[in-house]
């Protein structure tokens, strides 16, 4: 049976560092039937000439530049505007592929039918590549305590085509938003499999824009609101809900206080209880601490 194609995109801004380590673990990949579409956002360095190089020897490599800084939703929505694939992928340019990530998801979602979207477990890496810690993500029904899809995945043209396109609004967590569009539409599955190595540098989106990252998840939530309640309550995690969405919410406190406790009374006991119980745990700890 021929091979169904997958079109990985490669959004990239001045990714000279390690976006040639990033192509090199999709060539590297057990899976043949692929097509790297790589978006360079008007990148200043040695990006583009690199990206250039490797579409020159390969002919699944094409390469996109902006006129214009879009920022990564736009830069992922222009890519997948130009995928021929089966299915979908995207990847960024320091972070690095397993030789078999793509076989391993594609098998996944040949072997469920009914699936429309798989994701794996992880390795960090430092700048320099070292391996600092294996990341265990959750189930797909966890979403809604978080973003627990991590970077490894692969989902369907077909539910790309009912969720839609990446939400520009919510950039540095457009893609916590996509999952949460897509949970209420087909079957999620999370596989134990370590496929990707996940880089943690000084100049990453993740490093440099913690708080904004949290502030955009508060905003997805509130995008996403409904649907993330009534998957939270089929799935008896409403409060582990709530207490993510105060977390994302902590500059907005009252108000989110207020809406939660509005919506649901028990939440407001609930919390009171998880309060005495944290100072009762504080007080002992002190008093542990003077013997």
């Amino acid at each position: 049976m021929a091979q169904k194609r997958v079109s990985i995109v490669l959004p990239v801004y001045n990714g000279a560092d390690y976006v040639e380590e990033s192509i090199k673990s999709v060539l590297a990949q057990t899976y043949s039937e692929w097509e790297l579409i790589i978006v360079n956002d008007c990148s200043t360095d040695e990006t583009l000439a690199i990206c250039e190089r490797f579409a020159k020897t390969d002919a699944r490599i094409k390469v996109i530049t902006n006129e214009t800084n879009r920022k990564l939703p736009n830069s992922l929505n222009i890519g997948f505007a130009e995928a021929t694939g089966a299915y979908y992928t995207w990847t960024s340019d320091d972070n690095i592929y397993k030789p078999n990530a793509i076989e391993t998801m594609v098998k996944c979602l040949e072997t469920d039918p009914e699936a429309v979207m798989v994701y794996s477990d992880y390795t960090t890496i430092d700048s320099e590549g070292n391996a600092c810690e294996t990341v265990l993500l959750n189930d797909p029904e966890f979403n809604v305590t978080g973003n627990t899809c991590g970077a490894c995945f692969l989902y369907t043209a077909e539910i790309a085509e009912k969720v839609g396109k990446y939400d520009s609004d919510m950039f540095l967590a457009e893609d916590y938003d996509y999952w949460l569009r897509m949970l209420p539409l087909g079957k999620m599955i999370h596989i134990t499999d370590n496929l990707y190595y996940y880089r943690y540098h000084s100049q990453s989106l993740t490093e440099t824009k913690k708080e904004v990252i949290k502030e955009q998840a508060y905003e997805v939530l509130e995008k996403n609101f409904q649907s993330v309640y009534d998957i939270s309550n089929k799935n008896n995690l409403t409060y582990e809900f709530f207490d993510y969405y105060m977390y994302t919410g902590s500059a907005h406190r009252e108000e989110t206080y207020k809406k939660l406790i509005g919506i649901k009374k028990g939440y407001k006991y609930y919390l009171l209880r998880r309060r005495i119980k944290n100072g009762v745990k504080r007080r002992i700890k002190r008093i542990c601490g003077r013997q």
